[in-house]
């Protein structure tokens, strides 16, 4: 019985998401040819999250201390495979489950994964949470921020619909060389 409920306990303990820290020097640290990538995501909020669930590949939790209001990046490395935002909860009583479908998103081996800015309002009693695609102003992020990872890896859109703005901006680019 004691087995039994040990075993259980593993198993619940290793579905929950795990927390994970936002990648913060300028360096690239994946294996070439591996099957792990980099996800990107832009914060935007404009009201406080407690925490927001990715599911899929490999489950993770952004806490409070990753969501902070105001505007900000997360990116971190991933095993590449197809994820989706599960839940944003604003508090222990308020939280808002995401419909399957739009907030989805995949992460692609040794690229960087762009899926769009988390964006959140307040309107009186109602929260509203969306995903926005913001490519340029990720992409000047990356610049800024992380030029030598951006010169080992390409960017890529993976989010809601579709956008061909960085391979227009590479394509561009190496035809200006």
């Amino acid at each position: 019985m004691k087995r039994a409920i040990s075993l259980l306990l593993i198993l619940l303990l290793s579905s929950c998401a795990q927390q994970v820290d936002s990648i913060k020097e300028d360096k690239d640290t994946l294996v070439a040819n591996s099957n792990t990538g980099y996800l990107l995501i832009g914060i935007d909020l404009s009201y406080k999250v407690q925490y927001l669930d990715i599911g899929g590949e490999n489950s993770i939790r952004l806490t409070e201390k990753d969501l902070q209001q105001g505007k900000r990046y997360f990116l971190i490395d991933m095993p590449a495979g197809e994820y989706a935002f599960k839940d944003i909860s604003f508090n222990k009583w308020r939280s808002l489950e995401l419909l399957k479908g739009y907030w989805d998103f995949q992460v692609q081996p040794n690229v960087i994964s762009y899926v769009g800015h988390l964006k959140t309002s307040s309107y009186g009693f109602s929260t509203v949470a969306k995903l926005e695609n913001r490519s340029s102003q990720a992409l000047t992020y990356l610049e800024e921020n992380f030029p030598t990872l951006l010169k080992s890896r390409k960017v890529r859109y993976h989010g809601p619909g579709e956008d061909p703005f960085f391979e227009r901006v590479e394509s561009t680019l190496e035809g200006g060389k």
